[in-house]
């Protein structure tokens, strides 16, 4: 998606929300170069996007004048939830989501171009990725351009909580002396009512405690920011948020318990009990571990 593309789109849902702000059916629409400089853009992008809704039959001609014919619709917006973003982001994001899905599971093979067509990416962006990602130790090249998703051992999930367990401590003991008044301490207290709601309806919703867990452990690492922690951290989390959901037998328990366990964790840092954080931090993180070796397990 080009540069231009992108202004384009983003030129004409303000046009339309300023349109649906401001406007009614048979009011004119002002010139060009009001608008132009209303947005922040050239009277050709301008000129662009009011030929587009135009098109759209949301604004007719006549004469000098362009009328509004009808008020902006959903469907008349652009989907902007991926604008910009790199080729790169764009292909770690679909190979991320088909391993937390299940498309690609432990042992599978998958050729670049399959990825390519799938994440709507080129060969060398996917190439370009896989490559980085494989330094991690969890796929591995093979002949004519094959990648193969590896299993676990023992031995890998020892070391990967190995260094977890380092992090996540250190993290924690950083957190426990911050200021009363961080606005960190706000979101640990907003994370412990989400977490609480969700406790309640748990039974039916396990399955988005996914989403708790990433907000959790991102507070952690973001309340004291350390590069190199965020840079490996980030495949920390993808193996042990993503990888062991492809075991499905015991997800739901998983969830309720990993639930519980926050609740503790969040609820006596919140009192400022460091070392009973300190102790509920280690319960969890073990019981993390254990879900991983478990599904170390499962794949074979």
């Amino acid at each position: 998606m080009s540069r231009q593309n992108d202004l384009f789109k983003k030129t004409v849902n303000q046009l339309l929300s300023n349109i649906e702000a401001n406007l009614t059916v048979g009011e004119s629409l002002p010139g060009d170069s009001h608008i132009a400089k209303q947005l922040q853009v050239s009277r050709s992008t301008a000129r662009k996007a009011i030929e587009h809704l135009i098109d759209l039959q949301l604004i007719s001609k006549q004469g000098t004048q362009r009328l509004i014919r009808q008020l902006p619709s959903s469907e008349m917006y652009f989907d902007l939830q991926d604008l910009g973003t790199s080729k790169e982001e764009q292909v770690k994001k679909h190979f991320l989501n088909a391993i937390l899905t299940g498309s690609i599971k432990p042992g599978d093979r998958f050729s670049e171009l399959e990825l390519a067509r799938q994440s709507n990416c080129n060969t060398v962006a996917v190439r370009e990725f896989l490559i980085r990602f494989s330094r991690f130790g969890l796929i591995e090249k093979e002949p004519r351009s094959q990648w193969q998703m590896k299993t676990f051992d023992q031995s890998f999930v020892d070391q990967l909580f190995e260094v977890r367990h380092l992090f996540e401590m250190h993290s924690l003991s950083r957190f426990m002396i911050l200021e009363d008044t961080d606005p960190y301490w706000h979101q640990l207290q907003v994370l412990l009512e989400d977490h609480k709601s969700l406790k309640q309806c748990a039974d039916k919703d396990f399955r988005q405690f996914s989403n708790l867990d990433q907000r959790f452990h991102t507070v952690l690492q973001a309340a004291n920011p350390n590069q190199f922690i965020h840079q490996f951290y980030e495949i920390i989390s993808f193996v042990f948020h993503y990888h062991y959901q492809w075991d499905k037998d015991d997800e739901k328990e998983r969830n309720i318990v990993a639930i519980d366990e926050h609740i503790d964790i969040i609820s006596k840092m919140l009192l400022k009990d460091f070392r009973g954080a300190t102790l509920s931090l280690e319960k969890h993180l073990n019981t993390a571990k254990q879900s991983l070796t478990n599904t170390a397990f499962y794949q074979h």
